[in-house]
């Protein structure tokens, strides 16, 4: 062994062994809890009761109704602030842009507290802006009906900003001869909109909505600090109810199966949105044709 190689081997030996202890011993541990029962012999029942488990559908509905709102949300407002933005040229753009990204600067749980202040139906300032315009007000947290959609909120206002930074990132890249060129051409706001920013920034916005659709599927700090997933299973979602069979009811290897259905399922699910928006060129993935 040369002596190159032997240096290059310590500078590689903190992070090999960084690599094997928190994530490859977890990923083996996990199958292996999945796979057995107390007794620590084999056995598929851990799957099996997946198929007769009402509180993992029950959970599973929740999850896709929260990662839809929370998309739709999140995605559209943070495209339309990125573009009004972009298009603004006053001399405020600075304080605009720190506002906006406020959010990601906070802990996920200080701003849970801070949306349960919020969603008070006695002392916050929602319900009380609803009873001034003469309307009832509104148990945010405690109606099964409004608990998924006060999440969705809080979740959205969280991670808006996070679309916003890549969109807008990606729309300073546009080249500014290619607005010149549509001016030439006498091509309308609009018609500019959809024939060169939109195409342009075609990249950003598939990496924008992968990375954001992940981080809906994690879900799990606000809905532990705003709803704990009540009222009832109102807004048990996938990863919640992981914790809850591992951390309350103690079912180590129940929760290790339902571990293993959240890295199927977002699996599968990224595999497809990279196959059907052609992402892997923009994420440098992609595999070199021979």
């Amino acid at each position: 062994m040369n002596r190159t190689l032997k240096v290059g081997l310590v500078f590689v030996l903190p992070i090999l062994v960084y690599f094997l202890i928190f994530f490859i011993y977890p990923i083996i541990s996990l199958f292996q809890n999945a796979f057995t029962n107390n007794a620590g012999a084999f056995t598929l029942a851990n799957f099996q009761f997946m198929l007769r488990d009402r509180v993992l559908q029950i959970s599973l509905t929740n999850t896709a109704y929260y990662y839809i709102g929370s998309l739709l949300i999140e995605y559209s407002l943070g495209f339309i602030v990125a573009v009004i933005l972009y298009n603004y040229t006053g001399k405020l753009i600075t304080v605009f842009r720190t506002i906006i990204i406020l959010p990601l600067m906070v802990s996920p749980v200080v701003i849970g507290l801070m949306w349960l202040l919020l969603f008070n139906q006695t002392y916050g300032p929602i319900d009380y802006f609803l009873k001034l315009l003469g309307l009832p007000a509104i148990n945010w947290l405690g109606n099964p009906g409004w608990a998924m959609p006060a999440l969705i909120i809080a979740n959205g206002w969280e991670y808006s900003p996070f679309v916003f930074l890549i969109i807008y990132a990606g729309l300073q890249m546009v080249p500014p001869q290619l607005y010149e060129a549509a001016s030439i051409d006498g091509l309308n706001r609009f018609q500019t909109f959809r024939y060169i920013t939109l195409p342009s920034i075609r990249g950003p916005m598939i990496i924008a909505f992968l990375l954001n659709s992940i981080g809906i599927l994690k879900g799990f700090d606000l809905v532990y600090v705003l709803t704990n997933g009540g009222p009832g299973y109102a807004t048990y979602i996938l990863s919640f109810y992981e914790y809850v069979v591992g951390f309350t009811y103690f079912q180590t290897h129940y929760a290790a199966a339902l571990a293993i259905l959240y890295l199927v399922i977002v699996g599968v699910f990224v595999f497809a949105m990279l196959k059907l928006t052609g992402a892997e060129k923009y994420l440098g993935v992609e595999r070199i044709k021979e």
